[in-house]
């Protein structure tokens, strides 16, 4: 009884505080007009902004060599009928290849040609790289190698259009990630 009371005593307090304060939480803020300078002092740090985020963003180059270990481990993954980890690995290939896009969506090519880089993946998204995702969803052995491979055909012919025919992609022959085990039954700790 006495809790019941103390509870609804803190509940009043509670509810006549904020009464209390409610015109003034609802009054609008006043913001003092910029002043010519100050907006002026803005400009220069967004701009300087600007130039220094351009700076720092990784080079496509980076991003791809990203894209490379992923999808290696994902062979690899593959190879091992680890499907829980070659689904992994798919899903980070495919978002370094939207972060990729992100950064820049239109490369040019050694020549100053522009490519349509997520006009390629658009294309390339729902139809081959959704086929090798079907093949780990139904961790189909069989239909995986075939599926990897038509992807990485499908990388080429992207790393062509950008004027850089030199990136010829492979099956990966050695292993990625050492730290990481692909086999499926393997036992935690070793």
């Amino acid at each position: 009884m006495v809790k019941s009371i103390a509870v609804f005593i803190l509940g009043a307090l509670i509810g006549g505080l904020i009464v209390w304060k409610a015109p003034a939480l609802g009054k609008a803020q006043t913001v003092s007009p910029a002043t010519p300078d100050s907006s002026k002092a803005a400009a220069p740090s967004l701009n300087d902004d600007v130039t220094r985020l351009k700076t720092i963003t990784p080079t496509l180059s980076h991003v791809m060599a990203d894209v490379a270990f992923q999808y290696s481990n994902l062979w690899f993954a593959g190879q091992k009928k680890n499907w829980p980890l070659a689904m992994f690995y798919f899903n980070e290939t495919r978002g370094r290849i939207r972060w990729m896009l992100r950064i820049n969506p239109t490369p040019k090519t050694p020549e100053g040609e522009i490519v349509n880089a997520q006009g390629i993946w658009d294309s390339i998204e729902p139809s081959t790289m959704e086929a090798l995702k079907k093949t780990i969803e139904s961790k189909d052995s069989q239909a995986f190698a075939p599926a990897y491979k038509a992807m990485l055909e499908q990388c080429y012919t992207c790393h062509k259009s950008a004027g850089r025919p030199y990136l010829r992609p492979m099956v990966p022959t050695v292993v990625p990630q050492t730290i990481i085990n692909y086999d499926p039954d393997a036992k935690w700790p070793q």
